[in-house]
C-alpha cells in the first residue's frame, strides 16, 4: 500500500509539472500588488509549419546518412541480388531475354522506390514491370506483371573500415495483379529470405560477397507450382580506375543464381543461371543524389532453364 501511495503522488507530481508547462494550461492569477504593473513583452513571433516540417526532414536525412555510410558495408547494389545492406534510391532495370524455342521475354522499368524509414529498416515499394512476349507461334502478348514489395530488417553490420559485414531478414511478395497469364503468376507469392554479406579491404580495393537465400511459397497449387528455394550469389570488386584524366568508380560482378524444386511438378530439378556484369557508380549528382549504371548478361548454365540468356540494364539514383 505504502509503495502505491508513493507512486501515486510522485506520478501526481509529475502530471502537475507537465500541466504547469503545457501552452493550453490556464493562467495562475498573481496576487494583487501595489506596484506598477511592467508593460507586456511582444507576443512571439509565430513560426511557420513548414520550419518544423524541414527539422523533421533535416533529421530523417542525417539519420539515413549515417545508417547508410557509417553503419554498414559500403558495396554496390549487384544487378540480381538483392543486396542485404540497406539502400534508398529510385531504380529502374530492363530486361531483354530469349528462350528456347525462340520465345522473347522483353521487361521494361522493373524495380521501383527503395526508402530507410528507420535505422534497420527499408520498405521497398516496386512497380509492376511492363513485359512483352513474342511467343513461338508468332503471336505476341503483353501487359503489367504483378506488383512487388520487399521488407528489409538489418540484424547485424559493421562498416568497411571496421568489420565489413552485413546480416539482414527480408521479407519478399508479389501479389497477382498482373494483366494476363503470360505475365503473370497468377498467384501472390511470399519470399522470407536470409542475406548475409562480407567484405575486404585492401590497397587494390575492395572485394566482398552478397548472398541471400529462401523458398518462394505460392498462396495456393502448391502440388502444382512448389516452394522452390533460390540462392543468389555475388563476387564483386570495386574500386577507382583513372583514364587519363577522368577517374571512374567501377564494380565488376559475377553472380549466380541457383534454382532448386524440392517439390511441385518440377520436383528434383536444379537450375543454374550464371551473370557477369559492370556497374558504373556513384557519380554525384547533388549534395545528397548520386547517379549509378550498369548492364550484365545473365545466362543458363544447366539444361534444365526457363530461358537462354536474357541482357540487363539498370539505373539509379541513391538518395542519401
Amino acid at each position: 500500500m505504502k509503495t502505491f501511495l508513493r507512486s501515486f503522488v510522485l506520478l501526481a507530481g509529475i502530471m502537475a509539472s507537465l500541466l504547469a508547462d503545457c501552452p493550453w494550461a490556464p493562467a495562475q492569477q498573481a496576487p494583487p500588488s501595489s506596484a506598477p504593473v511592467a508593460a507586456a513583452p511582444p507576443p512571439a513571433p509565430v513560426s511557420s509549419p513548414f520550419v518544423g516540417l524541414q527539422d523533421w526532414y533535416d533529421r530523417w536525412l542525417n539519420m539515413v546518412h549515417r545508417t547508410h555510410e557509417e553503419e554498414q558495408p559500403d558495396w554496390m547494389t549487384p544487378l540480381v541480388t538483392v543486396i542485404p545492406t540497406l539502400q534508398q534510391e529510385i531504380r529502374t532495370d530492363y530486361g531483354f531475354g530469349f528462350a528456347p524455342h525462340g520465345l522473347q521475354t522483353f521487361t521494361y522499368a522493373s524495380k521501383g522506390t527503395e526508402i530507410i524509414p528507420t535505422e534497420n529498416t527499408e520498405f521497398i515499394f516496386g512497380n509492376p514491370s511492363y513485359i512483352t512476349k513474342n511467343l513461338p507461334v508468332n503471336e505476341r502478348s503483353s501487359g503489367w506483371a504483378d506488383w512487388p514489395f520487399l521488407f528489409k530488417y538489418r540484424l547485424l553490420s559493421s562498416p568497411s573500415d571496421a568489420g565489413n559485414y552485413v546480416l539482414t531478414f527480408m521479407l519478399s511478395t508479389s501479389f497477382a495483379t498482373g494483366s494476363n497469364k503470360y505475365v503473370s503468376a497468377n498467384h501472390d507469392l511470399f519470399s522470407p529470405l536470409i542475406g548475409f554479406g562480407k567484405g575486404i579491404e585492401t590497397r587494390y580495393g575492395e572485394f566482398d560477397y552478397q548472398a541471400t537465400i529462401g523458398p518462394t511459397v505460392p498462396d495456393g497449387e502448391t502440388g502444382k507450382l512448389g516452394t522452390p528455394i533460390v540462392w543468389n550469389s555475388t563476387f564483386q570488386y570495386g574500386n577507382r580506375f583513372h583514364f587519363g584524366g577522368l577517374t571512374v568508380p567501377l564494380w565488376p560482378e559475377f553472380e549466380t543464381m541457383w534454382v532448386s524444386y524440392p517439390n511441385g511438378e518440377t520436383r528434383g530439378e536444379q537450375q543454374l543461371y550464371l551473370t557477369p556484369g559492370i556497374i558504373a557508380g556513384r557519380f554525384k549528382l547533388t549534395e545528397h543524389t548520386y547517379f549509378v549504371l550498369g548492364t550484365g548478361l545473365q545466362f543458363a548454365a544447366t539444361r534444365a532453364r526457363e530461358f537462354n540468356h536474357q541482357w540487363l540494364v539498370t539505373m539509379r539514383i541513391p538518395y542519401f
